[in-house]
């Protein structure tokens, strides 16, 4: 995949730049957010945060991921979180992972439903067959996304040494299931 700017029906999703720096470190350094993303359920450390911002930027340039991108809504045009795809090895296979957060004043307001399932359809026009989601256990909110996004547990797995469930779906299959639930809004 190449560096793309996507939108969806509430959203408008950006690669995020250098000016960007403060929003995501708001999101790394919440322990809300990062309860259920960092191996320890810790924030993010100053050094931590910008060791993942630079990686984060690199992940641009690289093949058919798209990165993270930063989530913007239309309606109040703020940044609210960020999505992406990105590249994972997983029990020895590279395996492509749509993911999501939110700042915790914007959750359960379903735009982590809406970001995953644009990415999907974004992905299976690239080309790609299938997908996963990377989940803490215990974080049944993103179980629920996951879900109504038509993916399905596959397995639990370390990855990072953390324990992970894995969510996985076959694209064209979720593609349809997504055009389906957008018919009868």
């Amino acid at each position: 995949m190449h560096l793309v700017e996507l939108q969806s029906e509430r959203l408008r999703f950006e690669p995020y730049t250098l000016s960007d720096f403060y929003f995501v470190k708001s999101l790394l350094q919440d322990p809300r957010v990062m309860r259920f993303i960092s191996p320890d359920g810790r924030p993010y450390t100053d050094e931590q945060t910008i060791e993942w911002f630079e990686r984060q930027l690199a992940r641009y340039e690289t093949g058919r991921q798209t990165g993270l991108l930063k989530l913007m809504t239309f309606a109040s045009n703020e940044p609210i979180g960020h999505a992406g795809t990105l590249l994972h090895e997983l029990d020895g296979k590279i395996e492509l992972e749509v993911g999501y957060w939110l700042s915790p004043k914007h959750w359960h307001m379903g735009y982590g439903r809406e970001a995953a399932a644009r990415l999907m359809q974004h992905a299976f026009t690239e080309g790609e067959k299938e997908i996963i989601s990377l989940i803490h256990p215990d974080n049944v909110p993103s179980q629920r996304v996951a879900k109504a996004n038509g993916l399905h547990w596959d397995r639990d797995t370390f990855y990072k040494d953390m324990l992970v469930s894995v969510y996985a779906g076959d694209l064209e299959r979720l593609c349809r299931h997504i055009d389906r639930q957008q018919m009868t809004r």
